[in-house]
């Protein structure tokens, strides 16, 4: 599992370093079925190209920031991109309203982590990795936003 993202001057350390955690704790929970996804990190106020353009697939997504670290794990069974962009657009916060998703859309502080499904076949994995993700995130990188289910 080869992340398509380069490490470069602009990205934080952090960062870097939470996205190593992430993709590492997935092969390591998953281990040859790690490879059924393809993580793409995108800088938020960097959404062209084509690293987004292989986001637009069924897929698990984190969102993670320079200073509050990973905010929020979600999933798609058929475009991750879109269906993360929608916390945007619907202003998704954090329960003490600290942290508001629709001021973090023009940022250069905050990624899309996408775990980008690239067989369709193995569609019930999506669901498995993010559950494992919203779990694993919960603990060790304090997720900020968790999901709340209802029902």
């Amino acid at each position: 599992m080869k992340p398509v993202f380069c490490k470069n001057e602009y990205m934080c350390k952090t960062i870097w370093s939470d996205v190593e955690t992430i993709v590492e704790s997935v092969h390591v929970e998953f281990g040859s079925k790690a490879e059924l996804f393809q993580p793409i990190l995108v800088r938020l106020d960097a959404l062209d190209g084509p690293e987004f353009d292989a986001t637009k697939f069924a897929g698990v997504y984190v969102f993670i920031h320079e200073e509050y670290g990973c905010l929020k794990v979600g999933k798609s069974n058929s475009n991750a991109s879109k269906r993360a962009l929608e916390h945007l657009r619907d202003n998704t916060h954090s329960k003490d309203g600290a942290i508001q998703m629709a001021e973090l859309r023009s940022s250069d502080k905050t990624y899309m982590l996408i775990f980008a499904l690239e067989k369709e076949d193995y569609i019930h994995w999506v669901l498995a990795l993010e559950h494992y993700l919203e779990k694993a995130l919960r603990k060790t990188l304090r997720l900020r936003i968790p999901t709340i289910r209802n029902g």
